[in-house]
């Protein structure tokens, strides 16, 4: 095989593994602003179950503080962030092609495949933080309703 057919390939991956990793972004980001949704609407209708008594007992407080976490690390996730990953093209312009002289295609795929999969590993840490944030919203999310469930129970 010829080395501008492996960087070629090596190139592809590098692509296709950064785009699955801004599509997860994107899936975590999605996932983030249901569960705030989700949590939004609960509290509206099981804490106005929960309210009816005229009285917030312990339980309904400590939904209200779960929201209020599952509300805080959506945000979290939501928050705009810069993500490593575009590489500019003035620069490959002026490296490879406008060089005194043009850089091959193999040169270009290879340094290009080793930019990408570097923007990939620089993205890993806060995308495994994401993910967490999105574990313990989905964990807070089952307490507020729990709590609303106990709530509402003592109410009545």
């Amino acid at each position: 095989m010829s080395k501008n057919l492996l960087y070629g390939i090596a190139y592809d991956e590098a692509v296709r593994a950064r785009s699955e990793q801004q599509e997860l972004i994107e899936s975590l980001r999605a996932r983030a602003g249901l569960l705030f949704s989700v949590a939004a609407i609960s509290t509206s209708f099981l804490g106005a179950q929960a309210l009816r008594a005229g009285r917030l007992y312990l339980p309904s407080w400590l939904a209200l503080l779960c929201f209020i976490a599952v509300a805080s690390v959506s945000l979290a996730i939501l928050w705009p962030r810069k993500w490593e990953g575009a590489t500019d093209p003035r620069e490959v312009i002026e490296t490879y092609i406008e060089a005194p002289k043009v850089a091959p295609v193999e040169e270009l795929q290879r340094d290009l495949s080793i930019y990408i999969y570097g923007s990939y590993k620089e993205n890993q840490e806060a995308l495994r933080q994401l993910a967490a944030f999105l574990q313990v919203g989905s964990g807070l999310m089952a307490l507020e309703v729990a709590f609303w469930m106990i709530a509402i129970a003592a109410a009545y």
